[in-house]
């Protein structure tokens, strides 16, 4: 993937709701970069608020990267595992070792 057909995914995600917030796509970098520190800047006071820039060529890559983003948990919710596996300090004497 050559620099300039990078795609910059802004994405801001509520851990609350389980649902992504936001979503802002940019060809600049520089751009992506600056709107990234106001949005952490912006939610500092929000820890269940996280921002995340992500540089792929296209959507369907950070899709099958980073799923979690676009997952509808309404229609496909956590099971109690996969939810430990996600958030391993709930419990600490589960290991994600195989």
């Amino acid at each position: 993937m050559a620099k300039d057909e990078t795609i910059w995914f802004l994405i801001t995600y509520d851990r609350r709701k389980l649902r992504m917030a936001d979503m802002e796509r940019f060809h600049d970098g520089e751009k992506a970069v600056d709107l990234y520190g106001e949005r952490e800047r912006q939610y500092a006071d929000q820890p269940h608020m996280e921002v995340v820039l992500l540089g792929a060529d296209s959507e369907d890559a950070i899709r099958v990267t980073h799923p979690t983003y676009f997952r509808d948990f309404k229609a496909e919710p956590f099971s109690m595992e996969e939810f430990e596996c996600h958030l391993p300090w709930l419990n600490p004497e589960r290991t994600t070792t195989g």
